[in-house]
């Protein structure tokens, strides 16, 4: 049974996500994309901090976060928080750990995080996944 994340949680960091990458913007506003990062960052370290983590937050911070030694250690995070959210979806978090560790240059374990990915997206059937992971696949291959 997939997991349903909760409404107001998943709202608020929509809103957040959106004004950071701002993908409708032809320009974007660097400090209103700051100011929703900070606000972000803020919500994951309260929520951290008082015990009500979640994998989807955790994720998102991730996606989102320039340094990628730390996008890493989220991802890895999100993973581990899965644990206690069942029917929470791991291909995306896999997919992102993936895109991280071959920007790093690690590809053993990249491609690892690759395989058990596509594993998880053919089991649940998830044809955009699949194509994701393909992509990645190929820009790990070229970098070796």
């Amino acid at each position: 049974m997939k997991r349903t994340i909760p409404p107001a949680l998943f709202a608020e960091v929509f809103v957040l996500v959106a004004d950071i990458v701002q993908p409708d913007a032809s320009l974007i506003d660097e400090v209103k994309a700051a100011d929703a990062f900070s606000k972000l960052l803020a919500l994951f370290k309260y929520r951290e901090q008082s015990g009500d983590s979640d994998p989807f937050l955790t994720e998102a911070l991730a996606d989102v976060t320039d340094d990628n030694s730390e996008s890493i250690h989220l991802y890895e995070l999100a993973l581990k928080q899965c644990a206690a959210f069942p029917g929470e979806g791991m291909v995306s978090k896999r997919t992102g750990l993936a895109r991280a560790l071959v920007e790093a240059g690690r590809m053993v374990e990249a491609r690892v995080q690759i395989e058990v990915a596509r594993a998880e997206a053919f089991r649940e059937r998830d044809s955009d996944a699949l194509k994701q992971l393909e992509e990645l696949t190929a820009t790990s291959a070229a970098q070796k």
